[in-house]
């Protein structure tokens, strides 16, 4: 990591490459560290900090080309990376909504709501709006678990299952929740949760 920072921190590369492992544990963190987490563990080091979430925004922006044009679907590779960068890292959970139109067609994404390291509360008014607001057909859900477990919880999939009740009341399809973890994506769809 020390060679990637020279340009941005020049001979203090070393110290600040310690700090940000120390903090985060690795490069993988330390790139979905929140601006704020990761301003603190860089004091003194803007650039570098800058160069970093730059560098996100560049990952991000690239995944979320082949997610475009890619179908909303429970077992799409492109949607598993795109949704891996923007939740594995995270030490709180997160719930993504990835929004489609009636031929299954990316139409919007976007986190809404986060949690703790171990439970999330979704509510489900705010989602619906926003998918009525957009125009959707549907909508695929997916958070995160920070402890790695890629398996879903009763609460998960209770909470689950209350959300696509409301939705299909509205004529709002719930395509999947995905749960999301350093290393796998769990469909609660093709694991029958649903």
């Amino acid at each position: 990591m020390a060679d990637l920072l020279v340009p941005f921190a020049g001979d203090s590369a070393p110290e600040l490459a310690e700090r940000l492992i120390g903090r985060f544990g690795s490069l993988g963190r330390a790139l979905a560290a929140s601006p704020r987490q990761l301003h603190d563990a860089a004091k003194g080091h803007e650039q570098a900090c800058a160069a970093i979430l730059g560098a996100r925004r560049l990952v991000d922006a690239a995944l979320g080309e082949d997610v475009v044009r890619s179908p909303v679907r429970g077992d799409e590779d492109a949607l598993h990376r795109y949704l891996r960068a923007r939740l594995a890292w995270a030490d709180t959970e997160m719930l993504h909504v990835v929004f489609c139109d009636t031929a299954g067609g990316y139409l919007a994404d976007e986190t809404v709501c986060e949690g703790s390291s171990g439970r999330i509360e979704a509510r489900a008014r705010p989602l619906i709006e926003r998918a009525l607001a957009l125009g959707a057909a549907g909508f695929l859900l997916a958070h995160n678990h920070p402890s790695g477990v890629c398996r879903p919880s009763r609460e998960d999939i209770a909470g689950t299952r209350r959300i696509s009740d409301i939705a299909a009341a509205l004529e709002l399809e719930l395509i999947d929740h995905l749960i999301v973890t350093r290393r796998s994506v769990y469909s609660m769809r093709a694991g029958g949760c649903l």
